[in-house]
Parts: structure tokens; C-alpha cells; sequence
């Protein structure tokens, strides 16, 4: 009972300390977007007015609550987990950076939000501030667009499709055509094999999302991938005049995954290293045994490239996101990867710092714990 008071009293007191200067109040109050803090042991001490708005309480009844109460019982353990994380770690950053974050209201609905953490230093210890924006409608403008984008890719492939078959007779009957002729048939046929590959792309990412593709996992050395992959783009690295250095385990045991969708996301992963890496500059591909569970097999990219620039970052692995850059493509290779490693129940990740490179990694299974 008395350490129950006295975490009582330290919330009341960062409460106090937070909402000390009127003008302070004022600021919070005036915010567009919710604001909740919470101290080290996952009590809120500080709700704004948005923030009630948003979730339905009272400030009377959020103060001193767990923050469990506003997160949905299935997410529960994923958002304690970043707390945790953050707690033992205070930086400002977003959180949960390619996740979908629900909060759940009063009433029961859930709802999607977005959520960056800041913290603040007080007498009694770092409380944690959420700052929450509720993205219900820029979800649904997605759903549409997604829902949009499928209608569209479907009517054109077929007559894509077909396009390319007659360009393709063309380029058979080669013989009857002049110098002329065979570089625009040579030249409309390359657009429409790439139009079709961007539209195979758009399905399978859509199939990926909405659980619908298959997986066909088997047991294959991840070790034999690296270096089957690597040969295949020799010929692009010796052209950039890159040195690409192969840190791979030699006694890594066998992975159990979807092989043709794992390869694919080394192509892509490699492929992008190459593209972004600057003349002589050097790329890494590792495999080892993750230090954190040694049944997984952890996989890494790094160049040494210009890094990702930050405000990038979050939403690297979204659908169509790509940079300035105008070699980037169409923002779908990473959606892919993302979307690829985690229908294995694994994670992908991604670290940069502008002009220190860029590393991509992700975890696999393997065949069997040993």
C-alpha cells in the first residue's frame, strides 16, 4: 500500500510539474493532436483536451490509469514492449515505425493512430509523452486508392499482355523489317515487358497484404542463395567498379522458407545497394545466427552509400514510397520485401544515417532448432 501511495503522489507531482506555468497548460490544450505521458511504471500522469476527445474520458478518469486501458487487448504486449524499450532508452523518434498502431475509446472502437515519442526529464524520473494523431481517414483514402489501383491493373494486363505477344511476332519476323523498324519494335517491346513487370509487381504486393498469396517453404542453405544471387549481378557491380564482401557462416544451418520470395528479396535488397552505391564504394552481405534467438538465421545488406535521408525513414516500407532521387522506381521493392518477410512470421528492419550507408536486414527460420 505505501509504494502504491507514493506512486501516486510521483504522478500527482509530474502532473504538477508538467502543468506548472499557466502558459504550459495553455499550449497542451491548444495542440491539434493528443498528448498523453506516462511515467516509469505505465501510469498516465498528463492527458490534453484533444486526447480526451480522442479516446472519450475525462482527464479524472485517464490520470493514474494504466495505458493499457487505451490500447486493444490483442496489441497489448507489442506497445508495452516499445514503452519498455523507450523507457530504458528516452530519444525523440516515432514509434512503432512500419506497424499498424490501434488505441482503443471508451466505448470499445478501435482505431488506427500514428504515434511519435518524446520524454521529459523530471525530480522523480523520464516520463514518457505520446503524441497521437488518429489516421482513421488517411487509412480509408488508402483503401480506396488500393481498391482503385487493383481495378486498374487488372483491366490493363491483359491487353498489355497481348500487346507484347504481337510485339514479340514482330521481333520474330525480324527479317522483314529495316534497321529502323527493329529498334522501335526492340524499343516498345522493353517498355511493355517493364509496364507488365510493374503491374505483376502491384498484384503481388496487393496478394501479399491480403494474405491471399501462398506460401511453398522448403528447406534450402541460404549460404548457396548469397552467393547464386551474387554472381548474377557481377556483372553490375564490376560495372559501378563496387567491391561487394560476402561475412557469411559456414556451418549456418538450413533455412525453412518460401525460396523463390526470399531470393527476391535479396535481388531487390542487393539490387538497390548496387543502384545507391557510389563509384568504388563497397557493399556487405552477412548471415549468421541471431545473437538474440539462435534458431533464426539474421540476413543483412550494408553499403556505402549516402544513407536514407530521416524524414524517409518511417515510411520506407510503404506502397509507392520513393525518394527525389528519379532512379528509385516506382516504390514497390521494399513494400515487397516487408510484406515477403513477414508472411514468414519474421521481421525486416532497416538502419541509416546520412553519409554513413545503409543497412537492411531481416531474420529467417531455420529447418530445425539444433
Amino acid at each position: 500500500m505505501e509504494a502504491e501511495r507514493r506512486w501516486e503522489e510521483i504522478a500527482k507531482a509530474c502532473t504538477a510539474a508538467l502543468f506548472r506555468e499557466d502558459t504550459t497548460r495553455k499550449v497542451l490544450e491548444a495542440a491539434p493532436i493528443g498528448i498523453i505521458a506516462v511515467d516509469a511504471r505505465g501510469l498516465i500522469s498528463l492527458v490534453n483536451r484533444n486526447a480526451q476527445q480522442l479516446f472519450g474520458y475525462t482527464e479524472a478518469e485517464l490520470v493514474g490509469q494504466p495505458l493499457t486501458l487505451l490500447i486493444p487487448e490483442e496489441s497489448r504486449d507489442i506497445h508495452l514492449q516499445h514503452c519498455a524499450e523507450y523507457i530504458h532508452d528516452p530519444h525523440v523518434r516515432p514509434m512503432g515505425s512500419g506497424l499498424n498502431l490501434g488505441a482503443r475509446r471508451k466505448d470499445g472502437h478501435v482505431f488506427p493512430v500514428e504515434i511519435s515519442l518524446g520524454f521529459a526529464e523530471t525530480p522523480e524520473g523520464i516520463i514518457a509523452i505520446a503524441f497521437i494523431i488518429d489516421i482513421t481517414r488517411q487509412r480509408e483514402s488508402e483503401r480506396l486508392r488500393d481498391t482503385m489501383i487493383h481495378t486498374l491493373v487488372h483491366d490493363l494486363r491483359n491487353p498489355l499482355s497481348t500487346i507484347r505477344t504481337g510485339l514479340q511476332v514482330l521481333q520474330m519476323e525480324s527479317a522483314k523489317l529495316d534497321a529502323e523498324q527493329k529498334t522501335i519494335v526492340e524499343i516498345a517491346l522493353n517498355n511493355s515487358e517493364r509496364m507488365l513487370k510493374f503491374i505483376n509487381a502491384i498484384l503481388e504486393v496487393n496478394q501479399l497484404e491480403s494474405g491471399k498469396l501462398t506460401l511453398h517453404p522448403t528447406e534450402f542453405r541460404i549460404q548457396d542463395q548469397i552467393a547464386e544471387i551474387s554472381a548474377a549481378l557481377a556483372p553490375l557491380v564490376e560495372k559501378k567498379t563496387l567491391k561487394l564482401l560476402h561475412n557469411v557462416a559456414a556451418d549456418l544451418p538450413p533455412i525453412y522458407a518460401d525460396a523463390p520470395l526470399i531470393s527476391r528479396v535479396l535481388e531487390n535488397l542487393i539490387g538497390n545497394a548496387i543502384k545507391f552505391t557510389p563509384a568504388y564504394g563497397m557493399i556487405q552481405l552477412s548471415a549468421q545466427r541471431d545473437s538474440d534467438d539462435p534458431t533464426k538465421i539474421r540476413v543483412s545488406v550494408s553499403d556505402s552509400g549516402p544513407g536514407i535521408a530521416p524524414e524517409l525513414l518511417p515510411r520506407l516500407f510503404g506502397k509507392f514510397v520513393a525518394g527525389k532521387d528519379k532512379e528509385r522506381g516506382h516504390g514497390l521493392g521494399l513494400a515487397f520485401c516487408k510484406l515477403a518477410i513477414e508472411a514468414h512470421g519474421e521481421h525486416i528492419a532497416v538502419e541509416s544515417a546520412a553519409g554513413e550507408g545503409t543497412t537492411f536486414w531481416f531474420t529467417l527460420p531455420t529447418a530445425a532448432a539444433d
